[in-house]
């Protein structure tokens, strides 16, 4: 049996010589299409992608240490030891580390889809008749709420048209050229455009200039996708080599008003006075949910929440690209645009967000029957079908919905990923530890620091104080509690004692 032989993508590279430095590139739509869906990637993805890309490739980049961006990467590592207890169900743990993408069904068309994940299933429970209680799972591995037995009827949902084609590009136009600068900058083709940039960067000729070609693949993909959280120019650095790759600006906390008390999560820091740091925080279910669920939430979500605040290097660019590009080159259906803000996936976000304007996709309502309705006219099928349309199946039976994030299965009882109650210690570069069944005085004789250098703090979780968090997990390589919230401390105390 012949393989399936992975697509390359052309790319024509201007290189200044002096220099040796891509100033800018040449694409076809299909490559600036998975450059584009980078935004749709939920950051556990994202995670997940570069590490087994780097594993994968004994030769790194530069000839350079492995490289991460913040300590987002410490989260993941987490979870993947968390033991299956610490979840309401086996099922939390893999969501977190394989999130679904919102825009699944327009990744699926791209040439070169670079999240692995698999496609959405639907399972309905084939020992059960309810009448008209259908419970249905889009997650393998689901228990059924009424009998406890695995929901391993796979059931084909009738209207989905994902997979079908668009046939004029993902996200878009074809038959175009687009130019893609050393900083992810993306702009349309066109003379004017040349120009105004090239004179802009300083250039006033081409005599500088020498001209690359080259055929691009899945490698040098997944090394743009991390060089553009971690580089101001990921096209050189790839392509040329060039070991100049700049270190990450130190982070800054945003200041902001405090806010509505009900958005409020409390914690409880940990502070070691001799070196002015957050050494860890004890932490209940919802706050650490909230950091989990920055693992479930897509790039471009956190770049529009975080609106330039914080240093993401060359996907910023990407992400400003997406929203200054002109309408009329988009594809049709994307005028309503996802991709500077798209949402969390449905049943994979944060249940009390204090990211105000993160946002969960609509739960769709399914419904059961026994036959498809086509043209107004009823076909029979003694399996079932199931449906997001009433209208689409024969005796329409509103279905109910498992959601993982329950301890019963019940979307109206979804608290989130961890149990309740349970509580953790977060360090200060993102590491968990669940401290069910551990002993306090073990734990405090393993730090190895003198009671007298510690000292407690209390503060509340608002959404300043998350925006912080959640931009110092990308920045920060080891102290993102210590620079996401140490500023808090420095408030005089009345302020935090309403």
């Amino acid at each position: 049996m012949a393989s399936i032989q992975e697509p390359k993508f052309p790319l024509r590279l201007l290189v200044d010589k002096e220099k040796n430095r891509v100033v800018v590139a040449e694409s076809k739509s299909d490559l600036v299409d998975i450059l584009f869906s980078f935004l749709t990637l939920p950051l556990g993805t994202i995670i997940r992608l570069v590490s087994n890309n780097q594993h994968d490739h004994i030769h790194e980049i530069n000839d350079q240490p492995q490289d991460t961006f913040g300590c987002i990467h410490n989260l993941y590592k987490s979870v993947e030891n968390f033991s299956d207890g610490v979840f309401w169900n086996n099922i939390c743990k893999t969501m977190l580390l394989r999130p679904r993408n919102p825009c699944e069904a327009l990744c699926k068309k791209l040439k070169l889809n670079l999240d692995d994940s698999e496609s959405t299933k639907y399972f309905m429970c084939g020992r059960c008749n309810r009448g008209s209680d259908w419970f249905l799972s889009t997650f393998v591995g689901a228990s059924c709420c009424y009998c406890g037995k695995l929901m391993d009827k796979e059931m084909k949902l009738h209207g989905d048209f994902g997979e079908e084609g668009l046939g004029d590009g993902v996200f878009v136009k074809k038959g175009s050229l687009y130019l893609i600068f050393d900083d992810l900058k993306v702009l349309q083709n066109s003379p004017g455009n040349s120009v105004q940039q090239l004179l802009q960067l300083g250039y006033k000729n081409l005599n500088k200039f020498k001209q690359i070609s080259l055929n691009v693949g899945l490698k040098e993909i997944l090394d743009l996708l991390k060089q553009s959280l971690i580089s101001n120019s990921p096209l050189t650095d790839i392509f040329l080599a060039n070991k100049e790759c700049k270190k990450m600006h130190r982070f800054s906390p945003k200041q902001g008003p405090k806010v509505e008390k009900w958005t409020n999560i409390k914690l409880k820091l940990m502070v070691r006075k001799s070196k002015k740091k957050i050494l860890y925080a004890e932490a209940e279910g919802d706050f650490v949910d909230f950091l989990l669920s920055f693992l479930t939430t897509p790039i471009g979500s956190i770049l529009e929440q975080l609106d330039g605040d914080f240093s993401l290097r060359s996907m910023e660019n990407l992400h400003k690209s997406v929203k200054e590009f002109n309408p009329s080159w988009l594809i049709k259906p994307l005028l309503g645009n996802p991709l500077p803000n798209p949402k969390v996936a449905s049943q994979f976000g944060c249940k009390k967000q204090p990211l105000i304007n993160i946002y969960e996709e609509k739960t769709p309502s399914y419904w059961y029957g026994k036959g498809v309705v086509k043209n107004h006219i009823c076909y029979s099928n003694v399996n079932g079908v199931i449906s997001k349309k009433k209208s689409g199946v024969k005796n329409p039976e509103a279905m109910k919905l498992f959601d993982p994030r329950s301890a019963y299965g019940r979307t109206e009882s979804a608290l989130g990923f961890v149990k309740r109650p349970s509580l953790f210690v977060v360090w200060d570069d993102l590491q968990v530890t669940p401290l069910a069944n551990s002993s306090s005085i073990s734990f405090l004789h393993k730090m190895n620091v003198s009671l007298d250098d510690l000292e407690e703090h209390v503060v509340s979780i608002g959404e300043t104080e998350a925006l912080n968090l959640l931009g110092a997990s990308l920045v920060s390589s080891k102290e993102a509690l210590t620079e996401g919230l140490f500023h808090l401390l420095l408030r005089p105390k009345e302020e935090d004692s309403d």
